[in-house]
């Protein structure tokens, strides 16, 4: 698990769900198949994006890079956190903007 204020590493992951965007194809991979990619356990998951294609469109000559990855965590709390962070690091507060 993260300690607060961490990012979520590979370590912290049961599998991951990869879909491609052009394709459609969607993959369940296990962290120790991500290997080939040059993932370790210490791999941030927001360093997935640049580093996983899909194999189906690079194979048609397509860039395959335009990939969805979500992560299934081992620990239900620790994905309901990255995921809060996720959302929270989308969100840019509005200047002036009040709550109610």
């Amino acid at each position: 698990m993260a300690l607060p204020g961490r990012e979520a590493v590979i370590a912290q992951v049961a599998s991951l769900s990869v879909e491609c965007a052009d394709c459609g194809r969607n993959r369940w991979w296990r962290p120790d198949q991500l290997k080939r990619f040059g993932v370790n356990g210490n791999t941030p998951l927001a360093a997935l994006s640049g580093r996983i294609v899909c194999s189906a469109c690079r194979a048609d000559g397509l860039p395959g890079t335009a990939v969805s990855i979500q992560a299934a965590f081992i620990d239900e709390r620790q994905r309901v956190r990255s995921e809060a962070r996720m959302l929270s690091d989308r969100e840019a507060p509005l200047a002036g903007s009040r709550r109610a």
